[in-house]
């Protein structure tokens, strides 16, 4: 039966699909910033993706998200954030069908189960890169129930381009082709690399391009402290909600009282490697990556949480009788999933700090409309909407741009100029230092302080500063 004769046979599908997209919708609608960390930079990468192509295969930001939204970035923020919502509502009905090729009786629950975990559903309508890559590893798995083996190694192997270490999936599905003796298709598994090194091989002319940027990724520095060994697991609530998280621990109860494990035996891998992987990374007793501690990043593996979790569901309601009863524990899932849904998450509104920022860069626009604005923070980019690799009337803050600038207006913040991720050495005490440089406005909010910097000529080197 397909999916459709399914929606027509069975309105519950179509009324969770409703909640969730309804939800979604007023966020969207009631919404004026981007999602606290990175969406930002990633929605300028789309918007001005030609001028950003070099950009958009670096390491930090993963190719395959960066060009899925560039058409509907060409239309504005709230567009590409439709488009986003709308590509979670497909990816919860893969999850849904996968929940019926398993044979889970009350499947389609699992996408209210699936598309209201806290941490996945923010990342909903952003235009990030864990929401994609959940939906290629839901559209793998997918295809590996469907007996498309081929298709499910090569999606496998293209989450690469959306999260570097979810790869691990493609190894997970690599490993069970190679047990099941499917030679022929297990070089598949490079597809997705090939594709990254071959797309910055022909972006940048040079086939090594993509090896230094690994390289490079390796060099950057932990600049916050490592998390909890049990981070993750104690946060498990948080990330994938109260309710699933309880039907979860039912589900997989279930599943081994039935000795079905084997079964589900790719999702059970998957998110326990998850778990182990960014354990390691982030634990302050192993600790080797810089970016860690982030709940999304294991939001990726929602949609295989919630199958099992939705297991666990239909288990407890078909043992529960009268109807009457039935009813009323399905009240109290609904309730408990959209309430800690509702009140975890919330329409995305600037903060104070990004207010200072949006308001000081509309005045050098209007006070200094001819100058280039040198500044690290994309909110500046985006006020002007302009590329943030660099412009007629916008620059990145790096040594050669202040070089390259005889004159030119710079905004200066703490973190933004002169990052981990952009690290120039040109400081603020030595920009003082420069007798072209006079300090024409300034913001203090708590302990940060804002400057807009007037470089009124060529200057002299730098003291100290080199390329």
């Amino acid at each position: 039966m397909t999916t459709t004769n399914q929606l027509i046979k069975n309105p519950l599908p179509a009324f969770f699909l409703i909640i969730v997209g309804t939800i979604g919708s007023i966020w969207i609608l009631l919404s004026n910033e981007f999602y606290y960390i990175d969406e930002c930079a990633h929605y300028l990468y789309s918007r001005f993706v030609i001028q950003s192509l070099p950009i958009t295969v670096q390491l930090w930001h993963r190719p395959l998200p960066q060009w899925l939204f560039a058409v509907p970035a060409q239309f504005g923020h709230t567009v590409t954030m439709f488009f986003a919502l709308a590509l979670f509502l497909v990816l919860l009905l893969i999850t849904w069908r996968i929940a019926v090729l398993h044979g889970i009786k009350h499947a389609e629950w699992v996408i209210l189960l699936a598309g209201l975990q806290p941490i996945l559903f923010d990342l909903s309508y952003a235009c990030m890169t864990e929401m994609p890559a959940a939906f290629m590893i839901a559209l793998s798995y997918f295809y590996h129930l469907k007996g498309k083996h081929g298709w499910s190694l090569t999606l496998a192997s293209v989450v690469f381009l959306c999260r570097t270490e979810m790869y691990l999936f493609a190894g997970v599905m690599f490993l069970f082709y190679a047990w099941k003796r499917e030679w022929k298709i297990l070089p598949l598994v490079l597809v997705g690399p090939l594709l990254w090194i071959g797309s910055s091989a022909l972006i940048s002319g040079d086939i090594m391009t993509f090896f230094r940027e690994w390289a490079g990724f390796s060099r950057i520095g932990k600049f916050i402290p490592g998390v909890s060994v049990t981070r993750y697991f104690m946060h498990l609530h948080s990330i994938f909600g109260l309710t699933q998280a309880l039907l979860f621990a039912a589900g997989a109860g279930f599943i081994a009282a039935r000795k079905r494990s084997a079964e589900f035996g790719i999702i059970y891998s998957t998110i326990a490697l998850t778990l182990i992987i960014h354990t390691l990374a982030g634990a302050e007793i192993f600790h080797w990556s810089a970016s860690i501690g982030e709940l999304r990043y294991i939001a990726v593996v929602g949609p295989l949480f919630g199958i099992i979790s939705v297991y666990g569901f239909s288990e407890i309601l078909d043992r529960m009788r009268p109807a009457a009863v039935q009813l009323i524990f399905s009240l109290i899932v609904l309730g408990g999933v959209v309430y800690q849904c509702t009140t975890v998450t919330h329409p995305r509104r600037w903060a104070n700090y990004d207010k200072v920022v949006i308001r000081l860069t509309k005045e050098i626009k209007q006070d200094y409309p001819g100058l280039t604005l040198l500044s690290n923070h994309p909110i500046s980019a985006y006020i002007l909407d302009v590329p943030p690799a660099g412009s007629k009337y916008f620059a990145p803050l790096t040594i050669k741009n202040f070089k390259k600038y005889p004159e030119c207006i710079i905004l200066w913040d703490p973190f933004f100029a002169n990052s981990i991720f952009s690290q120039s050495r040109l400081t603020k005490e030595k920009m003082l230092q420069d007798t072209t440089i006079e300090i024409v406005d300034r913001y203090k909010y708590w302990n940060i302080e804002y400057l807009v910097l007037h470089k009124k000529s060529s200057s002299a080197e730098l003291s100290g500063i080199v390329d």
